[in-house]
């Protein structure tokens, strides 16, 4: 009995190892980044005075007065998640109510972008007609712009951090960053994506990265959509820059994805029912 004994605890206490290792991770992830008046932090009994770039815990109880506010951000994915409250909160649920805020703006835009579309295509036609979705103009993924190795999917290409020109890609759509609240493009400041949409009717989009855990994830929890014939800026999720990047892909389609869309796209071969347009942004 007390090999099976010996053999749970070792598990057990592999398990808790574990998990303190994982919250430890994320606690080391997150970071204010910008204060406004005088925000205050509970570190257990200790309460000390928010200031830039010191670490934080999810735990942590913050005090934001009224007319303050705070950024926190996740060096992880380099996202900044904005207060968007005043009052007592723990960092988790800051992070939480950030999110969601984000969300309902990028579900509220949507809705605007497609109404807006389909009344200026006019009565005569359908639903989808009107919003352009039953016209192929072009299948991005079947027929990619460039000549692929064998065996290798135009999605794998390009997360390859190739060395083409970006115009070679950017046929159909294409991304780059502006600086989030006007500030100048410096090196190291806040931005937000932008995607260029030149087809004729709105599409659904997503910024990807390449993850050595998890194959790929994408940089906005929803697809905001683009308009068609123009630029839109997904201002409601802000990253800082990301030195070990050196291309960011982005995705586009007449249709909401998934993640897990994009991952069947990593197979060479695979041909989808609807249309994926892809492009690259090389940083300089």
């Amino acid at each position: 009995m007390t090999q099976p004994i010996l053999k749970k605890t070792i598990f057990t206490t592999l398990l808790i190892l574990a998990a303190a290792i994982a919250t430890a991770e994320l606690s080391a992830a997150l970071q204010i980044y910008k204060v406004k008046g005088n925000v205050m932090v509970k570190k257990g009994n200790m309460n000390l005075t928010a200031t830039r770039r010191s670490n934080v815990v999810v735990s942590d109880l913050l005090t934001i007065p009224k007319d303050g506010a705070v950024d926190i951000l996740d060096s992880k994915s380099h996202r900044i998640y904005s207060s968007t409250e005043t009052g007592e909160m723990t960092v988790e649920t800051l992070m939480k109510k950030a999110e969601s805020h984000a969300a309902d703006i990028t579900r509220n835009i949507n809705r605007k972008v497609i109404t807006a579309v389909a009344e200026n295509a006019g009565q005569k036609r359908s639903g989808y007609d009107a919003l352009g979705m039953a016209i192929h103009e072009t299948d991005a993924i079947a027929n990619p712009p460039v000549e692929l190795p064998k065996g290798v999917s135009y999605l794998a290409y390009l997360l390859e951090n190739v060395k083409d020109p970006d115009s070679t890609h950017q046929s159909y759509i294409s991304l780059s960053r502006t600086a989030a609240d006007d500030e100048s493009m410096d090196f190291d400041a806040p931005y937000n994506f932008v995607l260029h949409n030149s087809m004729r009717q709105p599409l659904y989009f997503n910024v990807i990265e390449k993850d050595e855990k998890e194959g790929i994830r994408l940089f906005f929890p929803q697809n905001p959509v683009a308009a068609p014939k123009t630029e839109t800026t997904a201002s409601e999720y802000t990253f800082v820059p990301d030195f070990s990047t050196r291309a960011y892909v982005a995705i586009a389609s007449d249709v909401d994805f998934t993640i897990e869309d994009v991952k069947k796209l990593l197979e060479a071969g695979y041909n989808p029912d609807d249309d994926y347009y892809l492009t690259i942004l090389t940083v300089k």
